[in-house]
């Protein structure tokens, strides 16, 4: 009977350390779901579950501590202390599962995030872009501007020799060279760009033209151009010189 009786207490030994062991493992579990609430209230609902069986079974263990347990009653506790292990692992790796779930789908919507900026990233990039080369040909252009600006001045000039030589009679193989001359000298222009603003029989404007002269003209209506000064330029659809005109007024 002693040696019945000192099996009985190993074995309710080992069960004890198994349920302790169980009810911390269990604790631990119980509090990875209580992070996740929201989809694992059902989960922790059986935990809860093996929780209130093992402490039922420790709770007669713990009535029976002085009395020596059948080997009958013994094999009971086992079975039911191995079926709560079996569901505990259960539940854990479906616990993982979820948990697991939950993290990827956290890594997925990271990734997601980490696309969206880079896609955003790139837009930026593309745009950095076409600024770039929206300034380096605005660039481009200030600089023939300005070799054209001082291109004009000379084209004025051979305006006015054409105009001079066509007033001599015999001059007449001048005006064909120097009209060839201008010719190519235009068509060069025009190709870059440049474009003669158009003023003689135009409204006034005021972005287009430069009043330096005015003369009562009842022939036109008011602030109607009648005289070209000097041309006007614009290129490639920049004034770059507006043309000086005289423009009628009423008496």
């Amino acid at each position: 009977m002693s040696n019945d009786s000192n099996g009985g207490n190993s074995r309710k030994k080992e069960f004890e350390e198994r349920i302790e062991r169980l009810l911390n493992e269990v604790n631990v579990c119980s509090k990875a779901v209580e992070a996740e609430l929201g989809e694992l209230t059902g989960m922790k609902g059986e935990l809860s579950g093996i929780v209130n069986e093992l402490a039922r079974i420790k709770a007669a263990l713990e009535e029976e501590q002085e009395l020596d347990l059948s080997e009958e009653s013994l094999e009971e506790i086992g079975d039911a202390v191995e079926i709560l292990e079996a569901e505990l692992a259960a539940k854990r790796r479906k616990t993982d599962e979820i948990l697991k779930g939950k993290e990827e789908g956290e890594e997925a919507k990271k990734a997601e995030e980490y696309l969206t900026d880079l896609k955003y990233l790139k837009a930026e990039f593309e745009n950095y872009k076409r600024r770039a080369e929206k300034e380096k040909r605005e660039f481009a252009d200030y600089l023939l501007e300005g070799f054209v600006m001082e291109l004009l001045p000379i084209k004025d000039n051979l305006e006015v020799a054409i105009g001079h030589a066509k007033e001599n009679e015999n001059s007449e193989g001048l005006v064909k060279g120097v009209e060839m001359t201008m010719k190519q000298f235009n068509e060069l222009l025009e190709r870059e760009g440049l474009e003669e603003i158009k003023a003689d029989g135009e409204q006034f404007d005021p972005f287009r033209h430069e009043v330096v002269s005015k003369a009562v003209d009842e022939t036109h209506p008011e602030n109607t151009v009648i005289e070209v000064i000097r041309k006007g330029y614009a290129f490639r659809g920049k004034v770059i010189r507006p043309a000086m005109v005289k423009i009628a007024i009423k008496e």
